[in-house]
C-alpha cells in the first residue's frame, strides 16, 4: 500500500532527511515552499508526462510484488530516471522503497523535476498513502517538482505534490492512461539495488 517511501514511521523522517540532502545537491530550490508556482518553460510538463509514462510502462509490468520508485531528472537536455526498486511486499503494509539510492545516483549537474513509483499487483492499492503523499511534499521547494504514481490495475495517474493529506492529493489526480498488464520490457541502466545503490542488470 505504501509506495515511494519509507512506510514505517521511525524511518521515514529519515529517509526524507537523507533524500532532501542528496537532492539539494544537485538541483536548485526556490523560496516560498509551499506557494503555488506556474508552470516555467523550463519545467517542460508534456516532455516530464511523456518520459513518465515510458518508465510506467517499463517498470509497472515488473511490479507484482514488489515497488519501483525513480527520481526524474533532466541533464544535458536529456530526460532520465534514477530508479531503485523496493523490498519484496508481504501484505499491504509490508512494502518499503527507500529513495536514498535513486537519490544517488543522480548526476550533480541535473536538473530533479520530480517522482514516480508503482504500487505492487498483488498486494498493492489504488490509494496513495500518506508516505506517498508527505514524500512528494517534502520535495515541494524544488522549482517543477510533479509527482506519478501506477495503480496495481496499471492505470497511471499524476497529483498535486501540495497535497498534504491522501484526501487531497487523490482528489489532485490526473490520469496519464494505462500500461498493459502483460508488457515486457527491458530492464534500464538506471535501476539501483536499493542496498548498495549500484546497478543492476
Amino acid at each position: 500500500m505504501s509506495a515511494s517511501h519509507q512506510c514505517n514511521a521511525r524511518g521515514f523522517a529519515r529517509a526524507c532527511y537523507l533524500v532532501a540532502i542528496c537532492l539539494s545537491s544537485v538541483t536548485s530550490v526556490v523560496s516560498g515552499a509551499g506557494e503555488a508556482k506556474p508552470a516555467a518553460p523550463e519545467c517542460d510538463r508534456d516532455a516530464v508526462i511523456a518520459h513518465v509514462a515510458g518508465q510506467l510502462r517499463t517498470y509497472g509490468p515488473k511490479s507484482n510484488n514488489h515497488e519501483f520508485f525513480g527520481f526524474i531528472y533532466r541533464v544535458d537536455g536529456e530526460l532520465a530516471s534514477a530508479v531503485v526498486s523496493g523490498n519484496r511486499c508481504r501484505g499491504a503494509d509490508g512494502c518499503a522503497v527507500d529513495p536514498a539510492p535513486a537519490a544517488r545516483r543522480i548526476p550533480r549537474n541535473a536538473k530533479v523535476l520530480g517522482e514516480w513509483h508503482t504500487h505492487p499487483h498483488q498486494t498493492g492499492s489504488r490509494l496513495l498513502s500518506i508516505q506517498d503523499v508527505l514524500g512528494a511534499n517534502h520535495n515541494l521547494h524544488i522549482r517543477c517538482y510533479a509527482a506519478f504514481y501506477a495503480a496495481p490495475d496499471g492505470e497511471m495517474f499524476g497529483w498535486d505534490p501540495r497535497s498534504t493529506s491522501v484526501v487531497t492529493a487523490m482528489a489532485s489526480r490526473i490520469s496519464l492512461g494505462r500500461y498493459p498488464m502483460d508488457g515486457e520490457s527491458a530492464p534500464s541502466p538506471h535501476l539501483a539495488a536499493a542496498g548498495n545503490g549500484t546497478s543492476t542488470p
